[in-house]
């Protein structure tokens, strides 16, 4: 018996929120990607084309919030698919192939059902960490489950147990195995037993033989953070820098380096503007953002290239705003007066020359992150100045100024995902 992957309209809404925070990357192949990026990044292996690539993300995302069943995504994505071929004679010629279309449908619609359905219960278990203690393994037991998960099958741990870094279901492409949360109260009226290790049974944290490739991390960690007491919290706030970037093949997001120059925006509305100060920067920007008043209010500004489709969200809080210009505009710096580049940070942000990404992990809590960069230059009355604007996962963390023009190997960093020149 099939199991049903389609959502409840409105039941989850944590798998809503885990899939929108995603943002669209275009990749040639299925790993192109580290396996754990793919819970802050939206992919379709050889979708290159920012336009098809936002096509099929409107596709997820309408199953993922509407429950929409297999049938109903596999009729869009033919649709979708027209625009592909027409443009990508590699991905006509498959499609020629008997059934490629519908095995292809099936991969794209449950890798991202299964995965957004797994970082909800997470995120809901998270939230209520005195109840949480414990998690069970459970295979479908189907016939087409695999062996190895089926002898994983009602092994009972604690949600810190090393174990579930690499085993959280899960496990790999077409995998419909789960992780069930028990709760402290069940464990203690001994409705299920923690499972021990034996010889036979060492549950090693390290042996990832039986997990696919590319699928051997934690949504849970990689979303939020591996599960940590609150002496590792306070241990952690105590490093000064905490995330390295992430290799791939050898390689990171950074490498090569590409030494191609931005063009010069010459345009005097975009001087520095003198009447900005520490003091009114905060209403200057939400203003011309035009953030609500209010404490908790955001608002999220959308960066779109009509021609190729690309569509990059970044949401700014009024809390970031604060932060950011305490920072440009504390000790030393108060003497470059930054605050007075807001114009030049604002059309960055709205229409910038160049934007890249780096993949990034934390050393003490498995979380990942894709660091975004929006990057222009600006010539004014002969000073150029190179703008760096900076959301981590889609929020707003700030800008970088460099006076002068900087030589790009070490200005501009990340692999380039948007360039207009």
């Amino acid at each position: 018996m099939a199991k049903e992957l389609g959502f409840k309209q409105g039941a989850y809404k944590e798998a809503v929120d885990y899939f929108r925070q995603k943002i669209n990357l275009p990749t040639k192949r299925w790993n192109d990607l580290e396996g754990a990026m793919h819970t802050r990044a939206f992919v379709v292996a050889g979708a290159m084309r920012e336009d098809i690539l936002l096509d099929f993300r409107s596709a997820v995302e309408r199953a993922i919030t509407n429950g929409d069943s297999l049938q109903d995504f596999r009729n869009n994505f033919y649709d979708i698919a027209k625009k592909w071929r027409a443009a990508d004679p590699s991905f006509d010629a498959k499609m020629e192939k008997p059934k490629y279309g519908a095995w292809r449908s099936k991969v794209i619609y449950q890798t991202n059902m299964v995965t957004a359905a797994a970082a909800a219960q997470e995120r809901q278990a998270r939230a209520m960490p005195d109840v949480f203690t414990h998690a069970k393994y459970i295979c479908q037991m189907l016939p087409g489950s695999r062996e190895e998960h089926k002898a994983w099958n009602g092994i009972v741990l604690p949600l810190n147990d090393p174990w579930w870094e690499k085993h959280s279901p899960p496990n790999g492409f077409g995998c419909l195995c789960e992780k069930e949360f028990i709760s402290k109260y069940e464990m203690d009226r001994g409705d299920e037993k923690e499972t021990v290790r034996t010889k036979e049974n060492k549950l090693d944290p390290n042996d990832t033989a039986n997990i696919g490739a590319n699928w051997d991390y934690s949504i849970a960690s990689a979303d939020m953070g591996a599960y940590m007491t609150k002496a590792q919290r306070e241990e952690l706030k105590k490093r000064k820098n905490d995330w390295v970037e992430i290799e791939l093949n050898g390689k990171t997001s950074s490498s090569p380096k590409d030494n191609t120059p931005l063009p010069v925006i010459e345009n005097k509305k975009f001087a520095p503007d003198k009447s900005i100060t520490k003091e009114n920067f905060t209403d200057k920007m939400s203003e011309a953002i035009g953030l609500p008043k209010g404490k908790d209010a955001k608002v999220s500004i959308p960066f779109e290239n009509q021609k190729t489709g690309f569509h990059y969200e970044t949401i700014i809080k009024r809390e970031h705003i604060e932060d950011f210009v305490n920072h440009i505009t504390d000790g030393k710096r108060a003497n470059q007066h930054r605050e007075r580049l807001l114009p030049m940070f604002l059309e960055t942000l709205k229409n910038p020359a160049e934007i890249r990404v780096q993949y990034l992990k934390s050393t003490g809590t498995n979380k990942r992150a894709i660091r975004t960069a929006f990057y222009n230059r600006f010539k004014v009355d002969g000073e150029e100045f190179t703008i760096e604007v900076i959301a981590n996962s889609g929020i707003f963390e700030g800008f970088t100024i460099w006076t002068g023009y900087k030589d790009s190997s070490t200005a501009r960093k990340g692999k380039c995902i948007f360039r207009k020149f």
